[in-house]
């Protein structure tokens, strides 16, 4: 087992003033207690993992922020977030708004023409995926047209074909 890195003593100070702040997530009480366990209770990495509920990675990556960045790794919250998206959820109405006036009028919309005007407007190529995504995220679904309907009489069609009548 390696060594804990050694915690400066002006960092030990600060956590014991961040000790008496309020905590407004629980995440950052985690982060705090990832610390505060190892300099309070000289507990060891795999202890405050099983304690926090957390990976020791991720014990031992809090430290390190700790002692680089201060308290300031507490407060940080890196989990979660659309960090690659195209466009702001507010963007994605105003681009879907045209086509929610088409398919009101009961035209059918394809996902390709949408995929182009998608294009156009952000300069760049996107795959199909990314516009039935954007469609699920605002409550859109695939609806596509019947070819035949479930209970039809095949033998009356048959008969409509050849220019009998549908009663005799």
């Amino acid at each position: 087992m390696r060594p804990p890195i050694p915690i400066p003593e002006h960092r030990i100070d600060e956590l014991k003033n961040f000790h008496k702040n309020k905590w407004d997530d629980s995440c950052e009480l985690q982060r705090f207690l990832c610390v505060w366990l190892r300099v309070a209770q000289n507990m060891s990495t795999q202890e405050i993992a099983r304690a926090v509920g957390w990976h020791v990675n991720t014990v031992r990556g809090t430290q390190r922020d700790f002692i680089a960045n201060g308290t300031e790794a507490f407060g940080e919250e890196k989990r979660g977030g659309r960090h690659h998206q195209l466009m702001t959820i507010e963007e994605e109405k105003r681009f879907l708004a045209p086509f929610a006036e088409r398919a009101g009028d009961a035209s059918m919309l394809v996902a390709n023409e949408i995929k182009e005007e998608l294009e156009k407007q952000l300069g760049r190529t996107v795959h199909k995926t990314t516009v039935y995504r954007i469609l699920r995220r605002h409550g859109w679904r695939k609806i596509t047209p019947r070819t035949k309907h479930p209970k039809q009489n095949k033998e009356a069609i048959e008969g409509f074909k050849k220019g009998a009548s549908l009663n005799g």
